[in-house]
């Protein structure tokens, strides 16, 4: 067990930082270590991405990316019955479709958020 927790205390070395003078001093080696884990995290910055693994590449930004939605989600974010999106299709009054095979459509979500934001901004 000595040899454990000698093992465990060499690992963790590289986290500690002196304590702030203003934090309590337990003794307990366990919310020192917890204590010292969270202000190592707490000074990184929150938008920074970690870098990838060695012998991977970065992943390309998501934000470029479109996303699909299924008529049930379509359905869910208007509030409006599958019906009753199917029948403002065929009126040409609400955002075309991606046809993704011979029985299966999406909606781009930007396009479908879009739609609802001008009907916001309809009503004036």
């Amino acid at each position: 067990m000595k040899k454990a927790l000698d093992t465990l205390e060499k690992l963790t070395s590289v986290l500690r930082k002196p304590e702030p003078a203003h934090t309590i001093a337990t003794g307990n080696p366990v919310h020192a270590l917890q204590a010292t884990t969270e202000a190592a995290f707490a000074a990184a910055p929150a938008d920074s991405e970690p870098a990838p693994a060695p012998g991977r590449k970065a992943k390309p930004a998501t934000s470029a990316t479109p996303t699909l939605l299924s008529m049930k989600q379509a359905s869910a974010m208007t509030t409006l019955s599958v019906s009753s999106i199917k029948r403002m299709m065929a009126a040409g009054t609400f955002p075309k479709p991606v046809r993704l095979g011979e029985s299966r459509i999406a909606f781009v979500d930007a396009e479908i958020h879009a739609w609802v934001r001008a009907r916001i901004a309809e009503r004036g």
